[in-house]
């Protein structure tokens, strides 16, 4: 079971195609606190991605209700404001730090 999971959107910008991307909950050492960001690993994203961006947000969506319907995950949640660019070379293997917004979820930091 993926622990808080936040599913955001990765931009491919050497191919102009958005891919949802999952990030796993991993916690700094130390006390929680309300305004503290929370450290996320990036665990994999959708491969094809697609080739508009509402396409991709629909497809968060799915993702975190079929998270919820199939008990795979504790508080899934998204980040879909702003996309998380990607040069669209190698793996995109991230680390980053979320905080808590009144539309959801946003990459403070990576």
């Amino acid at each position: 079971m993926l622990l808080n999971p936040i599913i955001a959107i990765l931009k491919n910008e050497k191919l102009n195609r958005w891919h949802p991307i999952i990030f796993d909950e991993s916690p700094l050492p130390g006390p929680d606190s309300e305004d503290k960001p929370i450290r996320h690993q990036s665990k994999g994203h959708h491969t094809n991605g697609f080739k508009r961006r509402d396409l991709a947000i629909k497809e968060v969506r799915s993702i975190v209700e079929r998270m919820v319907t199939e008990n795979k995950a504790n508080k899934p949640g998204y980040a879909i404001e702003e996309d998380i660019l990607w040069d669209g070379v190698g793996i995109p293997a991230i680390t980053g730090f979320f905080i808590r917004t009144e539309q959801g979820w946003k990459l403070a930091v990576f």
